[in-house]
């Protein structure tokens, strides 16, 4: 990172983002009637619910996927999955935030945008959940930094004359 007095500012991408890191073979989970989801994110006392079809015992198509522990809802996510993960453009709604953009393998991957709950947000590139690619980042202090992240990370800066 050049700047950095830039790791505040960007602090909202590190919490949408921590916790966040898939590591390896996802996990299974069913809903009620047996229908699986990939759970790349596992946690403990977890249960889902999916509103779409299920081919072979794999959540498919449109519909709202419901995530809850120990009955709380935590998450949902609205759009499409294909063969029980979430690909193409989808919704996540957490505590802190909505994610509105693509997905590929059930992580943000392409074109998207993350609002947290705070007012600052970051729309642009994502890969592998991560802000990835040119993008924007409005800061708490109601700046907006335009700009290359890599691997979640803020590379560099465009002078505000270069800015869309």
């Amino acid at each position: 990172m050049k700047n950095t007095s830039l790791v505040s500012k960007i602090f909202f991408l590190i919490t949408l983002t921590a916790g966040l890191t898939y590591a390896g073979e996802p996990q299974w989970i069913s809903d009620s009637k047996g229908c699986k989801v990939a759970n790349v994110f596992p946690q403990e006392d977890e249960s889902i619910n999916w509103t779409g079809a299920c081919e072979q015992g794999l959540a498919t198509g449109e519909g709202k996927l419901t995530w809850r522990i120990n009955g709380t809802v935590t998450d949902t996510y609205e759009g499409q999955l294909v063969k029980g993960w979430a690909e193409g453009e989808g919704k996540l709604t957490r505590k802190d935030g909505v994610y509105t953009g693509e997905w590929k393998n059930s992580l943000q991957n392409g074109k998207g945008h993350y609002q947290h709950v705070d007012g600052t947000w970051y729309q642009g590139g994502w890969k592998d959940g991560k802000p990835h690619g040119h993008g924007q980042m409005l800061t708490p202090e109601g700046k907006i930094f335009s700009g290359t992240w890599y691997d979640g990370y803020y590379e560099d800066e465009q002078p505000p004359e270069n800015r869309g």
